[in-house]
């Protein structure tokens, strides 16, 4: 994947994130839950790739989805 697509899904993974949740914590430990979470689930996506048949798409997902809530935290900060 070319990095000009990469930014592009985290983007349009943020618009998606702000639009759906338009509210983000002022509380900055629960901010950064949420981007750890994210974190959280792009790791459980490459483990099933590894162990149980999982795609390559699903790691791409939650890894444009982790980048969108860094951006959103780095946002609010």
């Amino acid at each position: 994947m070319k990095r000009e697509e990469a930014v592009n899904l985290i983007i349009k993974e943020l618009d998606a994130a702000q639009k759906k949740h338009p509210k983000w914590p002022g509380d900055k430990i629960h901010a950064a839950a949420i981007l750890g979470e994210e974190a959280g689930e792009v790791l459980q996506a490459a483990l099933d790739y590894k162990y149980d048949l999982g795609s390559k798409e699903d790691i791409i997902k939650e890894a444009a989805q982790t980048g969108a809530m860094a951006l959103r935290l780095l946002i609010n900060l």
